[in-house]
């Protein structure tokens, strides 16, 4: 599978004054230079810290509505999000679409009713999910909870905000990877 970014100029996911203010936004409050290893190994120098975003009610609601054509395209039953990052932005989604939401872990929490369980809320075989996650560059946590959700018989489509250039996963926009400037256009 290739990698498919939602942000592409020829097929935009939104109105591309909307992707421009996501790209603009990014650059202005979330991209921190230095260098960094991100989670999947690779060294970086920059840095998208999404919850200089998030933590904007503005900017976090502005985001969740560039997910609105993608709702119309998939149609799903629930809005799941992965641990952390995605568990937010799912969570604005579901408020704005006024779809149930569910979370999912990195590990089982190892407590409570249900200790060994990947997934808190409610949900049943067969339904559509629009799985979301903040940021990723290889896609390893995304699609490991995209598997997950598929075990448990949903059917899953995952997208995430930004993809940094390695991961086969649909992204509103894409940095490139590599050092040097991040490249901001699709």
């Amino acid at each position: 599978m290739g990698v498919e970014h939602l942000g592409h100029p020829d097929h935009p996911v939104g109105p591309v004054a909307e992707l421009n203010w996501l790209r603009k936004i990014i650059v202005e409050r979330a991209l921190v230079r230095g260098d960094y290893v991100l989670s999947g190994g690779a060294r970086s120098d920059f840095y998208i810290d999404k919850f200089r975003l998030f933590s904007d009610p503005s900017i976090l609601r502005r985001i969740a509505r560039l997910f609105t054509s993608i709702i119309a395209e998939v149609n799903p039953d629930l809005i799941a999000g992965t641990e952390l990052g995605g568990v937010v932005l799912a969570t604005a989604v579901s408020q704005l679409a006024n779809l149930p939401m569910i979370a999912v872990r990195k590990q089982p929490k190892g407590f409570g009713a249900f200790p060994n369980e990947y997934v808190e809320g409610d949900f049943a075989r067969g339904q559509r999910v629009l799985l979301l996650e903040d940021v990723v560059t290889n896609g390893r946590q995304l699609l490991e909870a995209k598997a997950r959700l598929e075990i448990l018989g949903l059917d899953v489509t995952p997208c995430a905000v930004v993809a940094r250039g390695l991961a086969p996963v649909r992204a509103l926009v894409q940095f490139s990877l590599p050092r040097g400037e991040p490249k901001l256009e699709n």
